[in-house]
């Protein structure tokens, strides 16, 4: 039985908008690969060069539409670039895994979690006081 159009891709379905994210991610990788391989006076802090680049696949996987257990995979991929370059930089993708909502079983269904972006996301996951803290 054919669902939605899925073919036998390795991923499950690609719809074109996923498929220009995982390029772009793609590129993203890329070009960590080749900052991380510049020389840096401070391991911690890592080069300009890094930094755009880290903090350009930052940006892009968190608003790509693939589902978690896909984006954990490809920041597995920018963190080993990243080894020995720029330890903040290293400490920023690991911040980013969404391993708790993996646990938890949400695996970020692409046409729901991953359109509705980081902000309604969040929102469901973090209950909203509507009262005031007592001082």
């Amino acid at each position: 039985m054919l669902l939605a159009g899925c073919g036998g891709t390795k991923h499950g379905c690609q719809n074109p908008r996923e498929q220009k994210a995982l390029a772009r991610l793609n590129t993203d990788l890329t070009a960590i690969r080749k900052a991380a391989k510049l020389p840096v006076t401070d391991a911690l802090k890592g080069g300009p060069e890094i930094n755009k680049a880290t903090d350009r696949f930052l940006i892009d996987v968190q608003t790509a539409p693939v589902d978690n257990l896909q984006r954990n995979r490809l920041i597995d991929h920018a963190a080993a670039q990243l080894l020995g370059s720029c330890t903040q930089c290293f400490q920023a993708l690991e911040a980013e895994r969404p391993v708790v909502s993996i646990a938890h079983g949400d695996q970020g269904c692409v046409t729901t979690t991953a359109y509705a972006g980081p902000r309604q996301r969040y929102a469901r996951a973090l209950p909203v006081s509507r009262h005031a803290p007592a001082a």
